[in-house]
């Protein structure tokens, strides 16, 4: 229960920031949420298909120290470009050292089959590509009016999330339909 308050913090990070920095000098919020991340880094010890996933905890850690230590509002409004950089490190590294992070994840709800396993690999690729595209755009809002940035970051970037994850399970739905190939062990 704490991890997923702790997560929903994290969630709302963009709103946090935007409206923290009205009230709060950077380094004061920067410290609020390094101590948030380190709680949600230690309350998130359970079992997650993703390998690596504990690095992003600790980026963050280091983003928010720095910031904390910089007093910067600029380094608070990196979070953003340093989670998608961080996913698409863990998705592109997964696509060189096998299995795909994709693949790992359905492995956990279902079993695979070869074709399906060609197909997870496709998909963390596109993944790859959003991440890099997402990290670009939210680097951007960073030098834009604060508007941009929590337009983006707070709403656009999560229903591109939202896109991308819903049509990519109603394809997966319909290629497991047609799926003559055999399971993999």
């Amino acid at each position: 229960m704490k991890s997923i308050v702790l997560g929903g913090v994290f969630l709302l990070y963009p709103l946090i920031v935007f409206f923290g920095l009205q009230w709060f000098e950077p380094s004061v919020l920067a410290l609020v949420l390094v101590a948030l991340a380190i709680l949600r880094y230690r309350f998130s010890n359970k079992k997650m298909p993703i390998p690596f996933l504990k690095v992003i905890g600790i980026n963050i850690i280091l983003l928010l120290s720095f910031s904390a230590l910089a007093n910067s509002a600029f380094l608070l409004k990196l979070y953003p470009v340093v989670m998608s950089l961080s996913f698409f490190t863990i998705f592109s590294y997964s696509l060189y050292k096998p299995p795909a992070v994709i693949t790992l994840i359905a492995r956990s709800k279902e079993p695979l089959t070869i074709n399906g396993l060609v197909y997870t690999e496709k998909v963390t690729k596109v993944w790859c590509w959003f991440f890099i595209i997402n990290a670009l755009v939210a680097l951007w809002t960073v030098f834009q009016h604060q508007d941009y940035w929590l337009i983006y970051n707070g709403l656009i970037s999560y229903l591109l999330m939202a896109v991308l994850f819903i049509c990519e399970w109603l394809i997966r739905k319909k290629f497991n339909k047609h799926d003559q190939s055999d399971l993999i062990s």
